[in-house]
């Protein structure tokens, strides 16, 4: 998230989750690094972070609120991170009464976010519901149309629509949304035409996907994630893999770069992945990370592939976080001029990768898939040793005259815990310092955070920490190098 500028002395120290030595983050960085990677509700390897999150987004609540509501219009908005920005938003309706109208007003983009964000406070807190939020949600809620209100009715959750509009009590605008509201309260809205009530009424038929299709009422998230439901139905999948592949729709559709693998993976395991199919995926993909600056120089990429990155994001995910790491590393190394990747765990005859080394260091070509880059490696196993990515730099550089890299981009859960790395007592920081006496004293880390548990395992200048599931991490790259920003003063300066 940010450049920590600290020294290498005892008052930095800390130890991770495994119990070996690592580096503190501030409280604003541990908030950020866990909002950009949590599942709320969901297990992590080491351990969910949802209580540290509580914890610290009311303290920032207090000290910082008006960074608080910006990072949790900037999880919505920027880092597609939908659940989180409900839990936060609840949070500053009871402890920050001044920012909850900006926050509710960016947060809600659908009526269900709503209703998300009413059930989450009375989970944390109970009733009564503040009159900021009751105030707030009265007055967004006018946004929406019928066809809306209808599509996120409720159901059959707990808290539905019209046990909103009884709590909040909202002003019809005109005699025409008095008649609305009247509808919702009375259940008797109409049935919206969606893909849910087709599919509902009419069955998963070639001939209702067909006409679900040609309506244009399938939005691209639904189309993503009922590919395997369009193919198998035997419907005309070409104007579908024209959507998904068409780059401003993949710009709008804000999907996070994963959710283009897992329907690679899932229709791959079917074995109902067309050629035209892959090709729409990876197009999408590509398109993602299109308009973005190249990275000059010589760049190690250094992807986790270790036990913990098994770690599924949800528990009906198929998504691991190994998946996230490598394929951030096939993204990273479509944008860098010169790359190496290393794949990593530990020493020892349990490592995949390598038992002699712990490490295995792949040159990919800026045209290689990223599909099948990811598809190759995503297989975890083993401890952790962040150390080895840094070994194989003083070996390369020392073992041959060649530029020294400029830079290291990890991704990783950062929880290093191999007795291969100097036991309990050192961190990886020293070979860095190393690399920097040796062969280049301006060479950059760069860590991006896939779990967020809230240490580190580097500290000082030249010193970038990112958090996120979003090809948006991406840019913090270079803003931080050229010393104009970092994801924390993104976030500070994020418009609300």
């Amino acid at each position: 998230m940010s450049k920590f500028n600290l020294s290498n002395s005892g008052s930095s120290k800390t130890t991770n989750r495994s119990g070996y030595a690592a580096y503190k983050m501030s409280d604003k960085e541990r908030l950020v690094s866990a909002v950009l990677t949590t599942m709320f509700g969901e297990p992590k390897f080491y351990g969910s972070t949802d209580d540290d999150i509580i914890r610290l987004a009311t303290a920032c609540a207090g000290n910082d609120p008006a960074f608080l509501c910006k990072l949790t219009c900037y999880a919505r908005s920027v880092g597609n991170m939908r659940s989180i920005s409900h839990v936060l938003t609840a949070v500053i309706a009871r402890e920050a009464h001044a920012y909850t109208r900006r926050t509710i007003r960016n947060v809600v983009v659908r009526p269900d976010d709503i209703t998300e964000i009413m059930s989450c406070y009375q989970a944390l807190y109970g009733k009564p519901f503040p009159n900021a939020m009751k105030r707030e949600v009265a007055a967004v809620i006018q946004r929406f149309d019928e066809y809306q209100l209808a599509k996120y009715n409720g159901g059959n959750k707990s808290l539905k629509l019209r046990d909103v509009l009884r709590i909040t009590h909202p002003v019809p605008q005109s005699a025409e949304q008095e008649v609305l509201f009247r509808k919702v309260l009375d259940d008797t809205l109409e049935t919206p035409y969606t893909w849910e009530t087709e599919l509902s009424a009419k069955g998963n038929t070639k001939e209702v996907w067909d006409e679900l299709i040609a309506s244009g009422k399938v939005g691209y998230m639904a189309l993503l994630r009922n590919l395997r439901n369009i193919i198998k139905s035997g419907a005309d999948v070409t104007p579908v893999l024209t959507t998904l592949s068409d780059p401003e729709q993949v710009k709008k559709s804000r999907q996070l770069p994963f959710r283009f693998f897992s329907a690679y993976r899932m229709l791959s395991q079917d074995n109902i992945l067309t050629p035209a199919v892959r090709q729409a995926l990876e197009t999408a993909l590509t398109a993602s990370i299109g308009n973005m600056e190249t990275i000059p120089g010589r760049t190690l990429i250094a992807v986790d592939v270790s036990g913990s990155m098994k770690s599924p994001l949800s528990q009906k995910s198929t998504v691991r976080c190994c998946d996230i790491g490598t394929l951030f590393g096939a993204m990273a190394s479509r944008l860098c001029e010169d790359a190496a990747v290393c794949y990593f765990d530990c020493v020892g005859s349990w490592s995949h990768v390598n038992k002699q080394k712990g490490y295995r260091i792949v040159h990919y070509g800026k045209f290689d898939s990223i599909l099948d880059i990811c598809e190759k490696n995503s297989i975890a196993g083993g401890g952790t040793d962040l150390s080895l990515p840094m070994k194989f730099a003083l070996e390369e550089d020392g073992a041959r005259d060649i530029k020294p890299f400029d830079r290291v981009i990890y991704f990783s859960d950062n929880e290093c815990n191999s007795r291969w790395s100097g036991g309990l007592q050192k961190t990886v920081e020293g070979d860095v310092d190393t690399y920097r006496r040796k062969y280049n004293p301006h060479f950059w880390v760069h860590g991006v955070d896939l779990q967020g548990y809230g240490t580190q395992q580097f500290c000082g200048d030249r010193f970038n920490l990112i958090a996120g599931w979003s090809e948006t991490v991406l840019p913090f790259i270079l803003l931080a190098e050229k010393g104009i920003g970092t994801l924390v003063t993104a976030i500070e300066n994020y418009p609300i």
